[in-house]
């Protein structure tokens, strides 16, 4: 169990020969603000700024990045640690209900590398509509 409660083992436990979804940092998420800055412990809504993104750089309620995490509100003073780019900072809802791969609870991308590349690839395809990967493409 991984520390967002879903069960996520390493690829070497799965099929020490091919890839799985676990590369690809999969998250199964329930709620409309999953895996966005307004649901992340670094945010800090007032001042709506990261934690480890610094005092300049703006952050709002539907961006994501890389860093995110479930928890309350950031209450320290924003440093910045990281570049938007080194933690992947997008402005835009993530979850796969907004991915261009998205497809009645399916990742269509993780089924075409499943069908491309058998031999390098054992990725689940079922997703949760509101669940995030780090391949999300918007639509």
């Amino acid at each position: 169990m991984n520390r967002f409660g879903t069960l996520a083992p390493p690829s070497s436990a799965t099929n020490s020969n091919k890839v799985t979804r676990d590369a690809f940092l999969y998250l199964d998420g329930k709620t409309s603000d999953f895996a966005q800055c307004g649901s992340c412990w670094l945010f800090d809504k007032e001042r709506e700024r990261c934690g480890v993104l610094g005092p300049s750089f703006e952050v709002y309620d539907e961006d994501s990045c890389g860093y995110w995490g479930p928890g309350p509100t950031f209450s320290g003073e924003p440093r910045q640690r990281f570049t938007p780019r080194q933690v992947g900072f997008v402005r835009r809802a993530v979850r796969c209900e907004n991915c261009r791969y998205f497809d009645s609870g399916e990742c269509g991308l993780f089924r075409e590398l499943n069908e491309t590349l058998p031999d390098k690839f054992s990725l689940d395809v079922d997703v949760e509509a509101r669940g995030c990967c780090n391949a999300q493409t918007p639509r």
